[in-house]
């Protein structure tokens, strides 16, 4: 951590984790323009947009460290995670939080506080006991309200739910099909087994 002479604000660090569950949108890059692309762009002075946007779940509890100053606000980290991850949706459909672990001699509970977009992180992170920053954490998530406003997402990005679903449904059950036809393997072999069993006794006796 720093902090200018000059300055009332100071700098530092903090990590994020990310823990999103929904698939999200990311731009790619851009692609080449398609002869239908130039041939409208040459007709207007409107820039060519080739972005290749794809929809994909992120590896839960990535990890980023992001250097900040003491007066930067929830929603301005909230917008920097998603340009650098290059996620293209709407940054109202995020939110940060505080995760907290607390142990007791039965259980250990995990909780989480929404922090409002005027909270600022590197100053929160500096109220925590000593003895608990291993078990704080800020975490980037959903802004789940209790229940997920469809209304936000493009038909675009449902129809990628919609296909991520299908392939998860369709692995799913290629799992229970494939443990289905092990169990059945496994037991047409140990009927075998019991067989030359039971043959080996009754040539004994």
């Amino acid at each position: 951590m720093t902090m200018p002479d000059d300055s009332d604000t100071f700098q530092g660090f903090i990590r994020v984790n990310m823990n999103l569950t929904r698939p999200i949108n990311m731009s790619i890059g851009s692609r080449p323009p398609s002869i239908y692309e130039v041939l409208a762009h040459e007709m207007t002075d409107d820039s060519l947009d080739r972005r290749t946007i794809t929809s994909f779940f992120l590896p839960r509890d990535t990890v980023k460290a992001l250097f900040v100053n003491s007066v930067t606000t929830v929603r301005q980290v909230i917008d920097v995670l998603l340009r650098k991850f290059k996620i293209t949706d709407n940054p109202r459909k995020f939110a940060l939080y505080e995760q907290s672990l607390e142990e007791d001699a039965n259980d250990n509970r995990v909780k989480l506080r929404k922090l409002t977009d005027n909270e600022r992180p590197l100053l929160l992170c500096l109220e925590w006991p000593s003895h608990s920053m291993k078990h704080k954490k800020f975490v980037l998530q959903e802004n789940d309200t209790g229940e997920i406003n469809w209304e936000d997402f493009s038909v675009p990005e449902l129809g990628n739910f919609l296909r991520i679903l299908d392939r998860e449904e369709q692995e799913y059950v290629d799992e229970i099909k494939n443990k289905y036809r092990l169990r059945k393997l496994q037991f047409k072999e140990r009927f075998k087994e019991l067989e030359q069993e039971n043959a080996q006794k009754s040539k004994d006796v």
